[in-house]
């Protein structure tokens, strides 16, 4: 499967509370990214998973998937979250279920779900404040507590810390039961710190926390991440060659152009952290278009957008 595939949620959804098992957050998240091709999706649109797909997508055993998926996707009918939502202009809270309807095809391997009315709402009227990120993120994670806990992350990237979590809040966020790992200790082995090594290893950001007490009780926690490096480093292949060989000095208008163009393509939408919008993914774009390495990145995509070094600039450096 692609490594394009986009996770996109409102953060209302991001910010939700449930407790879904592995399995069915990963059943979700197929059906977001397959639910964004479709036009006017409504609660009667058929989303396909195939558990190939999800055998291929998640690197997990074909011995007895089958029979895992269907009884997490039965469950999955029954399971519910809850959300901050708006009636008559006020500040609410609604509790709503995933799918409304679960179709199992055993002949074809097949499981169709039917995506509730309020998840539709939440992963496509996407005009103010959402989260998006590359489904290959997450696949690789074993914890549930993981997915979760990058979801709610990611969306902080851009100013590099999260706001101050309550405990009991953050708990409910990554699904931990009231009597699941009560004392903070347990907490924080099998929960928080798990996740984080997770995500530190498999995923494009590095993570740490801070603690914040109420006398010697540990009351809030507030995250601190960074995205790592996705510039390749590339090869010197001759040392009396200049790192700065094969750099067009762009005008201010030829940024201003190509810059724009370049945060419009869809091969360079991994470029964009947590909830960036258009405009401020085109702006970090420009600024690397200054830099003689971080340049060589779009180099490719310039001369298909047009940019051609020859005709528009004799000064490479």
């Amino acid at each position: 499967m692609s490594n394009n595939k986009l996770v996109v949620k409102d953060n209302a959804l991001i910010d939700a509370s449930f407790n879904l098992s592995l399995i069915e957050q990963r059943l979700m998240l197929l059906a977001i990214v397959e639910a964004r091709e479709i036009h006017d999706l409504t609660p009667n649109t058929a989303i396909e998973i195939a558990v190939n797909d999800y055998v291929h997508q998640f690197k997990v055993e074909s011995n007895n998937i089958y029979s895992l998926i269907k009884d997490a996707a039965r469950t999955l009918k029954r399971r519910e979250f809850s959300y901050l939502d708006r009636y008559k202009g006020k500040e609410a809270y609604t509790t709503a279920n995933w799918v409304n309807k679960v179709t199992y095809v055993d002949s074809s391997g097949l499981i169709v779900l039917y995506l509730s009315n309020e998840v539709i709402s939440l992963i496509s009227r996407l005009s103010e404040q959402f989260t998006k990120y590359h489904l290959e993120q997450v696949s690789d994670f074993k914890s549930k507590y993981s997915i979760r806990l990058y979801e709610l992350l990611i969306k902080w990237l851009s100013t590099g810390k999260t706001e101050k979590y309550n405990i009991d809040d953050i708990r409910a966020k990554l699904g931990v039961g009231v009597n699941e790992y009560a004392t903070m200790s347990n907490f924080k082995t099998n929960v928080l710190e798990k996740a984080i090594l997770d995500i530190n290893k498999n995923t494009d950001i590095t993570v740490s926390y801070d603690q914040f007490k109420k006398g010697r009780i540990i009351t809030d926690l507030q995250f601190k991440l960074k995205q790592k490096s996705t510039l390749k480093a590339i090869p010197v292949l001759n040392n009396k060659v200049s790192s700065q060989q094969n750099f067009y000095k762009m005008s201010d208008s030829q940024i201003n152009m190509f810059g724009n163009q370049l945060a419009e393509l869809h091969d360079l939408s991994h470029l964009a952290v947590g909830n960036e919008n258009y405009e401020a993914l085109a702006s970090r774009i420009k600024e690397m278009l200054r830099d003689p390495e971080k340049q060589k990145l779009f180099l490719p995509h310039l001369k298909n957008l047009g940019f051609n070094p020859k005709i528009n600039n004799s000064n490479s450096i």
